[in-house]
């Protein structure tokens, strides 16, 4: 594997774009009308094309562990879609009890929380971007990686999101 494929992939990470808060309907949705829209949204997140994004289960499952609140007449506003786009990219690190925790008392002021998030993740962004280019720059001069590059390439990432994740189970086990 060439420096410039692992560079293009980390590009291609870094540049996938969240939805932006505009672009998020201001209108109640159905069901069916909020999987699809944020399938569609957040589609560029997802590692293959059979990957399930959002179900209708999910959904019910997230309300009925009060970790989004109930639908009115069957309709879903800006703060709840937000609470779900929210609860799809926290899912795969915290526990679904984690989450509920963590983002229980600010429903009603989601959308600020959802903006200044994205603010916040653009200098991550950063920091990543150049860590991990530091981290395989000391591959540069090869051609291709070998099978052991690779692996401790992939450890290192998984020692680095561990690190980040217990460090978020401290700080909501110790302030929510």
């Amino acid at each position: 594997m060439e420096h410039k494929k692992i560079m293009d992939m980390l590009n291609e990470v870094i540049n996938a774009k969240d939805v932006n808060i505009e672009k998020i309907p201001n209108i109640d949705l159905y069901i069916d009308q909020v999987t699809n829209f944020i399938e569609e949204s957040v589609k560029q997140f997802k590692r293959n094309d059979e990957q399930k994004i959002i179900t209708k289960t999910m959904v019910n499952n997230y309300t009925k562990d009060k970790i989004l609140s109930s639908p009115v007449k069957k309709k879903y506003d800006k703060k709840q879609v937000i609470m779900l786009i929210l609860i799809y990219h926290l899912k795969n690190i915290l526990s679904i009890n984690d989450i509920g925790r963590l983002l229980s008392s600010f429903e009603e002021n989601i959308e600020d929380v959802y903006s200044k998030l994205f603010e916040y993740k653009d200098v991550s962004d950063e920091f990543f971007d150049k860590n991990i280019e530091k981290l395989i720059g000391n591959f540069k001069n090869q051609q291709k990686y070998d099978n052991i590059d690779l692996l401790i390439l992939v450890i290192t990432l998984i020692n680095e999101a561990n690190s980040r994740k217990r460090l978020a189970e401290k700080i909501i086990d110790t302030y929510f």
